[in-house]
């Protein structure tokens, strides 16, 4: 009986903040998933993983595709405008960024509850970035 309470029970959808002039749907990723092509919109992606020459993008419908290219490779594709590489193993969409949530052990929140952690080095960087961001988004 239980079962069927939880099961009926929906997560909560994951909003992006875009900003006005960002042109929305205008780039897609192409992934082999089963002997097939998949197409991704990018803005559908809340973050992109590393694990050595392999990269899992996370997206937005609570998805996990696993792609054989480095974060390096996606790094030089995505639009450096959006896509921000918080750490070695990520890079996550600025506008599934929650805002103002930096917490002790310099991690940022995704709109979907996950916590990334901030590279030490790039934290100074990171954090002005972020903030041009949010400028560009309630400006």
């Amino acid at each position: 009986m239980e079962a069927n309470v939880f099961s009926s029970v929906q997560p909560i959808p994951v909003v992006p903040h875009f900003p006005a002039s960002y042109q929305r749907s205008t780039q897609r990723i192409a992934l082999p998933y089963l002997n097939r092509t998949i197409f991704i919109s990018v803005d559908d992606i809340l973050c992109l993983q590393g694990e050595g020459n392999y990269t899992f993008l996370h997206t937005r419908d609570r998805k996990r595709f696993l792609v054989s290219k480095t974060l390096k490779e996606f790094e030089k594709t995505l639009d450096a405008s959006m896509f921000l590489r918080i750490h070695k193993s990520y890079i996550v969409n600025l506008a599934y960024v929650q805002r103002n949530i930096f917490n002790r052990d310099r991690q940022v929140r995704l709109a979907d509850g996950r916590e990334v952690a901030i590279s030490r080095r790039r934290m100074k960087d990171i954090s002005q970035q972020l903030a041009q961001y949010w400028h560009r988004l309630y400006n």
